[in-house]
């Protein structure tokens, strides 16, 4: 829960960054500054949950398969990318999903905030569309 909590605090920041460079954007076009709200919002809500997809797609292994190709490609093209030791194996398949499956991350915190940053651009929607 703890690192759900610091992804979560973090994913809200960067949201806060990118609503704040969209809004002063365009207020700087000459955009009400409700619109500008909104759309602020909005955009930090798609940054945020685009990822939060992305990730938790990754987290089903569904990228594993290329990954290890393109590893094993750029292996052979630059072998002192090679992650051999000596006297050991090269890592095959079971293992690179094993290595990969113990380093993945939980998408919840970019999810919950891009929630948060939804929501309150259905908010600004309204206040936009009052205005």
């Amino acid at each position: 829960m703890r690192g759900n909590k610091k992804g979560f605090q973090a994913s809200l920041i960067v949201g806060a960054v990118i609503a704040a460079a969209v809004y002063a954007l365009n207020v700087s076009r000459g955009y009400g500054w409700s619109r500008s709200l909104c759309d602020g919002l909005f955009v930090a809500s798609v940054m945020l949950l685009g990822p939060g997809v992305i990730r938790a797609v990754g987290n089903r292994g569904v990228f594993d398969v290329a990954g290890y190709g393109l590893r094993t490609a750029l292996e052979v093209a630059i072998p002192a990318l090679r992650r051999t030791e000596e006297g050991h194996s090269r890592e095959d398949i079971h293992q690179y999903r094993e290595r990969k499956e113990a380093q993945r991350k939980s998408p919840a915190g970019l999810f919950l905030a891009g929630g948060v940053y939804f929501i309150l651009s259905l908010a600004a929607l309204a206040v936009y569309g009052l205005f």
